[in-house]
């Protein structure tokens, strides 16, 4: 089985193994780490553009959260940029289209 390089979870090789095959990993390192993140946020954004799951949804946050962790970052330090976010310029709750913006 040919597989194009990517980032897995961690107990991805020993749930392969459990089926009878062999798993090749590496480890990444250096600025290979940030790359391969962000390749998997988009891998995963797409995966819940088609399924809408829970499960999916769940898979971005993980990498959000790791990503934090490679910026040296904590989640709460994410979530509470969020939380300032919304308090300065809102959600997303009215669904708002900007069409245009006109000079006065």
């Amino acid at each position: 089985m040919k597989t194009k390089e990517k980032l897995v979870r961690d107990y991805i090789p020993s749930i392969i193994e459990a089926t009878g095959k062999r798993p090749i990993v590496r480890q990444a390192v250096g600025t290979e780490r940030a790359r391969l993140l962000m390749q998997k946020l988009e891998e995963e954004v797409g995966e819940f553009s088609e399924s809408r799951s829970i499960e999916e949804l769940a898979d971005i946050l993980e990498v959000i959260h790791t990503l934090a962790a490679q910026m040296g970052v904590t989640f709460e330090a994410v979530d509470l940029k969020r939380s300032q976010k919304r308090l300065e310029r809102g959600g997303f709750e009215r669904f708002l289209v900007l069409v245009d913006v006109q000079a006065r």
